[in-house]
């Protein structure tokens, strides 16, 4: 009688055993969020301000043709974009926890959708 049977009933169960726990933490870890309509207008304020300035960073990389001026460039656009989110009361790994539910959840999408329309309709500035 061959011992592969038993070996292979084993491995299963070993790794069974392992990847329940691995799945479970991974599992909690992108548990969903949920957003209300307060912490999204936080959000799509400062998701603006963001837009601007990458906006206004790659137009000016684009005219720049010196490797310091670049490097410049993007340091102002960092501190653009701490100074909008630190305004917006979000921390860069808020922001882009609410980027990646916004993407996966049609929910949120559907929110963020139309805040962005009503402050586009108030011109709500940044």
């Amino acid at each position: 009688m061959s011992s592969a049977p038993v070996l292979g009933a084993v491995a299963i169960a070993l790794l069974a055993a392992f990847a329940a726990p691995a799945t479970a933490q991974a599992t909690a870890e992108t548990a969903p969020v949920s957003v209300d309509r307060e912490r999204m207008t936080q959000y799509v304020r400062a998701h603006r301000v963001l837009n601007d300035a990458r906006d206004e960073f790659h137009g000016k990389v684009g005219r720049l043709h010196d490797e310091q001026g670049r490097e410049r460039a993007r340091v102002e656009m960092e501190e653009q974009i701490a100074a909008g989110l630190e305004a917006h009361d979000l921390t860069r790994a808020e922001y882009d926890e609410l980027t990646v539910l916004i993407s996966l959840d049609g929910d949120a999408r559907a929110l963020f959708d139309e805040v962005m329309q009503e402050l586009a309709e108030e011109g709500a500035g940044a």
